[in-house]
């Protein structure tokens, strides 16, 4: 007796998604080109614009992985030792400002993108140092190792630059010719402009007389000299030295600062013209630049 078995064979096929073999290596978060150094002064949109590249390398097919981008405060800002903000704008052809991040899809054809950190122009900040770091985290992803995917950080640093000017308030010429009128014994002189003062640091301010806190005769003969006191702010100003100075420690978005002339003795001093030149500058206190 002959029994016979009918064997049947078949063959499973299991259809496997192409992203299942997507893996990635480290992500990699690059200076492309940078500046330091940030002129509160400058016109135009952007005195800053800071080039970065994102990157990675796929292994498979069919791969995409969405970065995060932001510092790591959360704030779109660099910021110093009182937590004062230098602010930035995010850049870039390939990526979506969501709230104070910045959003960066890569994949097999992109697997780097570059972005920038734009610094607008005209903040008015405190010179010095100003840092944050940026972090490059996974959002998702088809990647077999995403998990694995640790996230990257670039530590970032830009200087303000300390800055200061002075001028005559409301004037533009940096020149000018003060009529102090007919001389007299003791008289009060308040008719001069103002100076205007702006400044992110401390500064000192130095002031030099041609003759020494003098008014001289057209003559030029230093005999028949008039001495005058002048009050830089209130106070009086010793003009006797080669220079006086004036330090002040506080920043100043803009300030006005009177100047006020008293005329020493005139009796016995022949008729003429009298005259002296004040020379008027500024610059920061050197202790406090970056």
């Amino acid at each position: 007796m002959w029994i016979r078995y009918l064997l049947a064979s078949s063959t499973l096929l299991l259809a496997l998604p192409s992203w299942a073999a997507c893996n990635a290596s480290a992500l990699n978060l690059d200076v492309v080109s940078q500046q330091q150094n940030y002129d509160i002064l400058t016109n135009g949109n952007y005195t800053l614009t800071n080039t970065y590249q994102l990157s990675t390398q796929f292994s498979g097919s069919g791969c995409t992985l969405v970065v995060m981008l932001e510092t790591e405060d959360g704030d779109r800002a660099l910021k110093n030792t009182n937590n004062h903000g230098l602010k930035f704008d995010w850049y870039g052809r390939n990526g979506v400002q969501k709230a104070n991040q910045w959003h960066v899809t890569l994949n097999d054809d992109t697997p780097s993108v570059t972005f920038q950190l734009r610094y607008p122009s005209l903040q008015w900040l405190n010179s010095g140092r100003y840092q944050a770091d940026i972090e490059a985290s996974v959002v998702t992803g088809n990647l077999n190792n995403l998990a694995n995917l640790a996230p990257r950080r670039l530590s970032l640093e830009v200087n303000v630059l300390p800055v200061t000017k002075i001028q005559f308030y409301g004037l533009a010429q940096s020149h000018y010719d003060l009529d102090m009128g007919t001389l007299y014994s003791n008289k009060v002189i308040r008719s001069a402009p103002k100076l205007w003062v702006r400044t992110n640091t401390g500064y000192t301010v130095t002031i030099e007389s041609s003759h020494q806190g003098n008014l001289r005769h057209q003559s030029n003969n230093p005999q028949w000299d008039i001495l005058y006191a002048l009050l830089f702010d209130d106070k009086q100003i010793d003009l006797r030295q080669s220079q006086a100075h004036i330090h002040r420690h506080s920043p100043t978005s803009g300030s006005s600062i009177p100047l006020q002339f008293e005329i020493g003795a005139t009796e016995n001093k022949p008729g003429g013209e009298y005259s002296d030149t004040l020379q008027i500058s500024i610059e920061p206190q050197l202790s406090q630049s970056p």
